[in-house]
């Protein structure tokens, strides 16, 4: 049996049909993780999306959260050197539109309910942003006027949402897998919340960049990214994604120069 180690799970590769996911760290804000995942793959296949079937989740005898999953055979994205890949973004785009108006609330998923924990959009984007904020300042990542001024653009931000998207909140090259027919599948769906689909697009933009794979999943999806809501996005993407860098002791200058220049932006167009 083959294994692979992340810092939040063990991945078990049972057999050619079946693996096992084994959550080996316990979050205290998202202490049901696999089974927020197997909700969110239950309603992505019911909306018509590629991802893999769930057969099995259960807590072992140590309390672990453990998923059985469809074991999708392919290989994941490489953006950089394949220009069918990037076209293919285009199909993602298409597939995640598909997920309006799955349950009811925004941001954090809470079960046995499966709906947001928050009221409104803005509202989770301000809890967010404060809490993981704070957090950076702890660290001495940034200052604490710049918080502050976040947190006043986010509030003055018209967050026009009418209805809430089961958002995957991973989107990269790696939770994307073309199997040996050509179909693209959505993979790793432990991080899905409710929210603005637009969310996801930050992330990957982020993560990759503006270039063509980037506006292929912006015609997928049939958005039109505005600013300064847009770059908001980003800044709070980046946000999470350097604390969850700083949690495990990895460095990552890289996002945090990318993080103080997408806050000078804004600040610009204020």
């Amino acid at each position: 049996m083959l294994l692979r180690k992340g810092r939040l799970n063990e991945v078990h590769f049972i057999d050619q049909r079946m693996v096992k996911k084994i959550g080996v760290v316990r979050e205290e804000i998202r202490p049901a993780r696999l089974e927020i995942e197997a909700w969110a793959l239950s309603v992505a296949h019911k909306s018509g999306l590629n991802v893999p079937q769930v057969f099995d989740y259960y807590r072992d005898l140590d309390g672990r959260e453990v998923l059985v999953l469809e074991r999708i055979h392919g290989m994941p994205f490489s953006l950089g050197s394949l220009k069918g890949e990037t076209v293919c973004m285009r199909d993602v785009g298409e597939q995640m539109k598909l997920l309006r108006n799955v349950s009811c609330g925004y941001g954090w998923v809470d079960p046995p309910s499966f709906v947001g924990r928050y009221r409104t959009w803005k509202s989770f984007l301000v809890s967010y942003t404060d809490f993981y904020g704070k957090r950076l300042l702890e660290n001495g990542i940034f200052e604490r006027d710049t918080l502050r001024d976040l947190l006043e653009a986010i509030e003055r931000c018209p967050f026009s949402l009418e209805q809430p998207y089961l958002v995957h909140r991973d989107l990269k090259p790696g939770n994307l897998v073309k199997d040996d027919s050509g179909k693209i599948w959505i993979i790793d769906w432990e991080n899905a919340m409710l929210g603005d689909p637009l969310y996801d697009i930050a992330i990957f933009g982020v993560r990759e960049g503006h270039g063509a794979p980037w506006q292929n999943l912006v015609c997928g999806y049939e958005i039109d990214p505005p600013s300064p809501k847009y770059l908001l996005y980003e800044v709070v993407c980046l946000i999470g994604i350097i604390d969850f860098y700083t949690e495990y002791k990895l460095r990552y200058l890289k996002g945090q120069r990318q993080l103080f220049q997408l806050i000078r932006n804004l600040q610009n167009l204020s």
